[in-house]
Order: structure tokens, then C-alpha cells, then sequence
């Protein structure tokens, strides 16, 4: 997929309602606040998507998958609710009970990317794994409410604005290196979100740190494109990295 950013014209709406405070109050239709957090818990040294320990290190692109659900845990017997992309790359959702350490399987059988996952019973007992041949595309470990992931996949016919980003490492005595970047799959018009090609915006260097961007653009990412964050370690260290805005209709 290739496209550019044009400019527009200045339509009512711009200058009656172009401000974070009218879209997180409803005031702008086609626009809603957007939000994502991501967390792991990394030993020894190398590189990952800031996303929940135990995830692949890389992305692995979902190519229209039904997902199988369980728990180390048989007290984890409740719903969890994924939000995904289906075969068009339009958002949906899906509740699923799960049944402790007996998997379940997800009607949808066309997924191409999770958004995010969530209990609705609390934070669960075991961990919670999200898998399709053996591969892991979700995952909550014991105490956990949601699958922490900063890496995300923009739907079809929508738009995200990123306003503000945030990272940051802890490592205690082992004062670990940690250089935490922001990516997407598209660079100079050219698309890489099937590939799971990820390029470099911005990135920051951390010893046990953090630092907040609340003034980030609005920078946007298109329909269909991978965004989060990467990092790079050298000792043990707990890595966290998020961002704000909102989606908008494209």
C-alpha cells in the first residue's frame, strides 16, 4: 500500500471544535480519545516490542486466525474481552469464557491483529495465553487485568493522532541501558504493516528513567499500520511505554 498526506480545506468543524478537549468531551463526531499502555519484565540483554513478558520478541503478523484461550490456573473461569482486527482490518470484539487450564477457541476465525484483551472478572489467577499454532499473540500473567501492550494496528477507515507519548526503565541495582524507540510500519509513503517491518520515529535513552512527550504532535498514522514501541536492554529491567490521542474516521 503506498499513500501520501494531503492537505484539506478548513471545514466547519476544524475551527469549531479542533481541540483535545471537544474530542475527549464527544464534541467531535468520528473522533474518540485513545490510549495504550505496555509493559514487560526483560533479563539479560536484546531487544522486543514493549509488550507483556513473555511475548515474541518480535512482531508476528496475524493472517486471518482463530485464537485458542487458557489458563495455567483453573480459577480463571470467566470472560475476557479481545479487541481485534478482522479480515477487512475493521475493529471488533469478542467476549470469551474462559474455562481455566481447558481451552477455548474464538468464534471470529478471520483475527489480524489484537488490540488489546481484558478481564472482566478481575485479575487472573494464572497466566492467560492467547495462541494460534503455537504462536502467542496475547498474554496476561498472574495479577494481571489486560494484555499490556504498547504495539497496536490502526483499523480500517480510521485514523490515529498521537498527542502524547511516554517510556520508561527501572532496574534497581543493575542499572540497566535502555534505549526505548518509537515505531510504525510505513516510512516515505511505503507500507510494511504485512511484513511486520518496523522503522524508527524518535527514541530516548534511559538508566532506570522515564520521560513524558504530552505535546507529541498530533502526529497521524494511517488505516492498516503497526505502531508502539521497541526497546533495547543490556542488563535486567522492567520497560514501560505507552501513548495518547484518538482516532479518528479517515
Amino acid at each position: 500500500m503506498t499513500y501520501s498526506f494531503k492537505t484539506a480545506g478548513w471545514p466547519e468543524r476544524l475551527w469549531r471544535t479542533n481541540n483535545d478537549a471537544d474530542i475527549a468531551r464527544g464534541n467531535v463526531p468520528g473522533s474518540v480519545p485513545f490510549s495504550t499502555f505496555g509493559e514487560g519484565l526483560f533479563t539479560g540483554s536484546g531487544s522486543s516490542i514493549v509488550w507483556q513478558t513473555g511475548m515474541p520478541a518480535t512482531l508476528t503478523v496475524p493472517n486471518s486466525i482463530q485464537l485458542t484461550l487458557v489458563s495455567t490456573s483453573a480459577s480463571d473461569v470467566g470472560n475476557i474481552v479481545i479487541k481485534y482486527l478482522d479480515g477487512n482490518l475493521l475493529e471488533q470484539y469478542e467476549v470469551v469464557a474462559l474455562n481455566g487450564t481447558t481451552p477455548v477457541v474464538t468464534v471470529a476465525t478471520d483475527i489480524r491483529a489484537i488490540n488489546n484483551a481484558y478481564s472482566t472478572f478481575g485479575p487472573v489467577n494464572g497466566t492467560v495465553t492467547l495462541t494460534n499454532g503455537g504462536v502467542t499473540y496475547g498474554r496476561m500473567t498472574a495479577g494481571d487485568l489486560q494484555f499490556h501492550t504498547s504495539m497496536i494496528r490502526v483499523p480500517s477507515n480510521k485514523r490515529l493522532m498521537l498527542t502524547g507519548v511516554y517510556a520508561g526503565s527501572a532496574s534497581g541495582s543493575s542499572a540497566s541501558r535502555v534505549v526505548v524507540s518509537l515505531v510504525t510500519s510505513f516510512i516515505n509513503g511505503d507500507s510494511f504493516a504485512e511484513e511486520g517491518y518496523l522503522h524508527p520515529l524518535a527514541a530516548v535513552a534511559f538508566q532506570d528513567n522515564s520521560a513524558t512527550f504530552p505535546n507529541f504532535g498530533p502526529f497521524p498514522i494511517p488505516s492498516g499500520e503497526w505502531v508502539g514501541f521497541k526497546a533495547k536492554w543490556d542488563k535486567d529491567a522492567d520497560i514501560t511505554a505507552g501513548m495518547f490521542g484518538y482516532m479518528e474516521d479517515a
